[in-house]
């Protein structure tokens, strides 16, 4: 057992280093996609057309399988534009675009939670609307909302296995081709568990301590 997993940690350790940097895009996809369809679609700021659109985006993600997501990314998508896509791309591409979806409702809940009279006091001001979302808006939307994208962040690490499916060489997929030459599933897919409980943890402790220092 233990000489399995000697053999195996540097095919496991690139795959979760794989895995990282999987998420770690996506994330940034998510987040700067999902922070500006949040906002457009506030109360504050919300008009008929982009809030449909927006609105008709988060229900479509939200109500399909992340899975077919991924199938539609991978395989029509690339045929639809005539645009061939890498398995990472087309992974990245469907992880992000359903992280903005998720991210974009969070946003706008804690967006829409802040009093409106804060907006009201810097128009009157004169506090310019851009600078109004920068300086005193988004600053406690994200203390609101950090638990909730800490949540997002680490289900999108976990999401990452699935993209085993496609070929990309994730965590997940290194495992089960470790399985597959050495015929030792219990050993290896515990220690690939393991690392995905590690790398959750880490990004919890992060975010946990930014928050407790977000109150200071």
């Amino acid at each position: 057992m233990i000489s399995a997993i000697m053999q195996s940690m540097p095919f496991l350790l690139q795959g979760a280093l794989y895995t990282i940097s999987i998420a770690a895009t996506a994330m940034v996809l998510g987040l700067c996609g999902g922070i500006i369809c949040g906002i457009l679609n506030c109360q504050k700021l919300r008009t008929p057309i982009i809030s449909l659109c927006i609105n008709s985006f988060v229900w479509i993600i939200r109500g399909t399988p992340l899975f077919a997501q991924l199938l539609i990314v991978y395989y029509a998508l690339p045929e639809a534009l005539g645009i061939p896509l890498s398995p990472f791309m087309a992974g990245v591409i469907a992880l992000g675009f359903n992280s903005i979806a998720y991210i974009s409702e969070i946003v706008r809940g804690g967006v829409n939670s802040i009093s409106g009279g804060q907006w009201d006091a810097a128009y009157v001001l004169g506090v310019a609307p851009w600078r109004t979302l920068r300086d005193i808006i988004i600053p406690q939307m994200l203390r609101i909302t950090l638990p909730s994208l800490t949540n997002e962040l680490t289900a999108l690490i976990k999401e990452t296995s699935i993209l085993s499916m496609i070929g990309v060489a994730e965590l997940t997929k290194i495992s089960r081709d470790i399985v597959a030459r050495e015929l030792n599933p219990m050993t290896i897919y515990l220690v690939a568990a393991v690392f995905y409980l590690i790398m959750t943890s880490v990004i919890a402790f992060i975010t946990h301590t930014a928050q407790k220092r977000s109150h200071l």
